[in-house]
């Protein structure tokens, strides 16, 4: 796809602006025989800006009608930091997801590997560590004598200085011990005088290594685990999927051992000189898994993630473009991003799940999609595991165009978890419930804390409570820049909107009819937390949830696993593939929520949701009971989440889904139209709403409407959703709403302080 010419003139790059195009420099003479595409250079933007761009394509056609400016620099002096097929990728993502080059870029690379010239700009800096080693004054006729260099006064420095010839590993006839880390030495003597006499009279020598920050494995490796027959029935379906198909889904019920498959695949590729990708939707879930990985391939492998400090996603991007890559890379989505030289396998893991979808910023890509594509450019196989597969990929699947392995029974055979749904309507009509947990619920938990079980409570909302309001005159506290109402989170003593991360305190009274008087409605995780607190309070406990992860959920996740903590209290976090062996219960305390949403996938979601929470109980050898406390208990998700019943649940949901058209039976666009004024986004909507039915056909766009939250950070929000033909090819795609928002930009003051975005495969 892109060609290099030796010294060729010009070089088309991709910056990271939000323009969708290509920018075209002149490459100097001194530079011709070395810019090539998928390296980095440095060049003039604009009057004053300074960026960093990678080169697509080199060539010697001169563009007419504006002068060239030149590349300032080359940043890769011994090889490109983007691989050949990384920007075959990045393109594609381009094309398919209608973003810019810039945006995709952007997001791929850390920032860096991204130095540009203004005051925000962090630069990657190697990590260093300073050594001591013996200075030249402290060798005598090729002997050291400590005696001889120090006299009576001077203790604390002979001390020092034999200590450093003892962890050097000194003998007399030796004048080259091994170099000390200054810090490790200074640890023996707090006084840095001491430290700075011995590097001033030459007795001792400081000097800079650089150490690098990729972890390093220290404990000892085993083999993977042998599989039970079950599994490796499972292991040997999935190669033979694999000899005719690109991409296989392996369907196992929770707790059915999919991991230790996985691990089996990862040794084969391995062993080939193959790398491997192994993705997860949550970064939360990288921590668990790693450690299972680490056991069995040590320093094959890395974790990449955006959460990783961005010195240290320099540092693996490096190495994976270097000599010595890494085998295995685990990861959220933004792994896919990583170049590979010669990728084997990816695995993604609970592909189902709508972490996977990017939202904002662009490129709004999907990383099961993307990943399934770059394994594709690499000539490598994909496996999809989930226990609640996406209708997408299992209709793909059971079509033929994916490979299908099922596996019907967990791990030895222990039984599912027993599911009781509970009507909380019922319960509080004959008042035998007032709080939060119903009498069932208390039950279980207490039997379970009895026999030093552990449980798990599921909350899809974090705070105190989901609304404060007047209970006077029903006035309710929102987002001043949200049409939203406020979150109460009573540790922090403030109200906050989850959508844009401003915070409220309280008001003093009723801004509308001046009650003193505030209450809470709805409730989450904060409050679940404080009611499981009084109800239990012998009982340890921990909540997972967006707030108390920023302060360590690697430090709360390894307690509960380690059994530190009986009551864990969390949101999807805690349902997404994690693996603890000693939980017995499990409770969905408001299945509703879930349920009743304005969405065409809500029933998909509710039912991934609850099946994978429900999964968490009666791993291994533990017994398992989930508690569903819900007011619509005649509901068909309930009822499909109770029987198990897998089959029937997508073949209702196909039929629908087939009278509706939606996926998997057409792609969706997306388009939303923002404005600080709901009069000029509503316009802008209503004028592009127009030319998309007449390119794609009327029946296939709905809207423009406003969604559910119409108003987010003072921009006022329409979409418009277009279902476009399965087989329609991307080009011929991105054509027609290139064009239809073309022609809307052409009508005159129209889209002036309008914002148009585009997402693919919304979620």
């Amino acid at each position: 796809m892109y060609v290099c010419t030796v010294m060729s003139k010009y070089a088309d790059v991709a910056l990271p602006v939000p323009l969708d195009k290509f920018f075209t420099y002149a490459v100097p003479p001194s530079l011709k025989q070395t810019v090539r595409p998928g390296v980095r250079v440095y060049v003039p933007f604009g009057k004053t800006r300074r960026l960093t761009a990678v080169v697509v394509k080199t060539h010697d056609d001169r563009p007419d009608g504006y002068e060239i400016k030149s590349i300032l620099e080359l940043l890769d002096e011994e090889r490109p930091s983007v691989l050949k097929i990384q920007l075959e990728l990045l393109e594609w993502i381009s094309k398919y997801c209608l973003c810019s080059p810039g945006d995709v870029m952007k997001a791929a690379l850390p920032s860096g590997l991204r130095p540009d010239n203004t005051a925000n700009s962090r630069p990657y800096k190697p990590k260093t560590e300073r050594f001591v080693r013996l200075g030249a004054k402290a060798v005598t006729n090729g002997k050291v004598m400590p005696e001889e260099l120090f006299d009576n006064r001077q203790t604390a420095q002979k001390e020092l200085f034999l200590k450093y010839l003892e962890l050097a590993g000194y003998d007399e006839g030796k004048t080259d011990p091994q170099p000390v880390t200054r810090r490790y030495l200074a640890s023996f003597n707090r006084s840095s005088s001491v430290m700075n006499s011995l590097l001033e009279k030459g007795l001792l020598d400081s000097f800079e290594v650089e150490t690098g920050r990729l972890p390093v494995f220290s404990g000892t490796t085993r083999p993977p685990l042998k599989l039970s027959s079950v599994q490796q029935d499972a292991l040997d379906k999935i190669r033979s999927a694999f000899l005719k198909k690109n991409v296989c889904l392996l369907h196992g019920v929770t707790s059915s051992g999919k991991t230790e498959i996985y691990i089996h695949l990862i040794k084969e590729q391995l062993e080939k000189g193959k790398q491997v990708l192994y993705m997860l939707p949550e970064i939360a879930l990288t921590t668990q898994i790693m450690h299972r990985l680490q056991n069995v391939f040590g320093n094959e492998m890395c974790v990449y993630h955006s959460k990783c400090p961005d010195n240290l996603r320099v540092e693996i991007w490096n190495r994976q473009t270097g000599p010595e890559p890494y085998g295995l890379v685990l990861g959220a989505r933004s792994a896919v991003m990583l170049p590979f030289s010669n990728l084997g396998l990816v695995i993604v893991d609970e592909e189902h799940d709508s972490s996977f979808k990017q939202e904002d910023p662009a490129p709004r890509y999907h990383g099961r999609n993307t990943a399934i594509m770059l394994a594709s450019l690499c000539g490598a196989k994909t496996l999809l595991g989930s226990a609640t597969p996406s209708l997408e990929s299992y209709a793909n699947a059971v079509s033929g165009k994916y490979g299908l392995v099922t596996i019907a029974e967990r791990f030895k055979k222990t039984e599912p978890p027993v599911i009781e749904i509970v009507n909380t309507a019922e319960l509080r009509r004959k008042k035998y419930m007032k709080g939060i947990m119903s009498p069932p619920l208390i039950e279980r938990i207490s039997k379970a804390l009895e026999k030093r079980k552990q449980v798990i409570l599921f909350q899809n909302r974090r705070g105190y409570t989901g609304t404060v309001e007047c209970p006077d005159c029903g006035w309710v506290q929102k987002c001043d820049c949200c049409d939203v109402s406020l979150t109460f989170h009573k540790n922090r003593g403030e109200a906050a909107c989850h959508y844009c991360g401003r915070r409220y305190s309280l008001p003093p009274a009723c801004p509308s009819c001046g009650g003193k008087e505030f209450r809470g409605r709805g409730y989450g995780t904060e409050r679940v937390e404080e009611s499981i607190k009084n109800l239990f309070p012998q009982a340890r406990t921990a909540r997972l949830d967006l707030d108390s992860a920023k302060s360590g959920y690697e430090t709360i996740l390894t307690d509960f696993q380690e059994q530190k903590t009986d009551i864990l209290i969390g949101t999807q976090m805690v349902s997404k593939g994690l693996d603890f062996n000693n939980v017995s219960v499990v409770g969905i305390l408001q299945a509703d929520s879930i349920i009743s949403y304005p969405d065409f996938r809500a029933t998909e979601r509710a039912y991934q949701l609850m099946v994978q929470v429900a999964g968490r109980a009666g791993r291994k050898d533990s017994e398992g009971v989930v508690i569903i406390q819900t007011k619509q208990t005649d509901s068909m998700v309930l009822k499909m989440v109770e029987s198990g019943n897998w089959d029937d649940f997508f073949n209702n949901l196909m039929q629908e889904r087939q009278l509706f058209n939606y996926p998997p039976f057409s792609r969706l666009m997306a388009v939303f139209v923002k404005s600080k004024t709901a009069e000029k986004a509503e316009r802008a909507a209503q004028e592009i709403a127009k030319r998309l039915a007449r390119l794609f056909g009327h029946e296939r766009v709905l809207g423009p409407d406003a969604p559910l939250i119409s108003r987010i950070q003072s921009m006022h929000i329409r979409k418009i959703l277009v279902k476009y033909p399965l087989d329609m090819p991307i080009n011929l795609s991105r054509k027609k709403f290139m064009q239809a928002a073309s022609e809307t930009e052409a009508i005159k003051g129209l889209m002036n302080g309008v914002v148009l975005s585009f997402d693919a495969d919304p979620q």
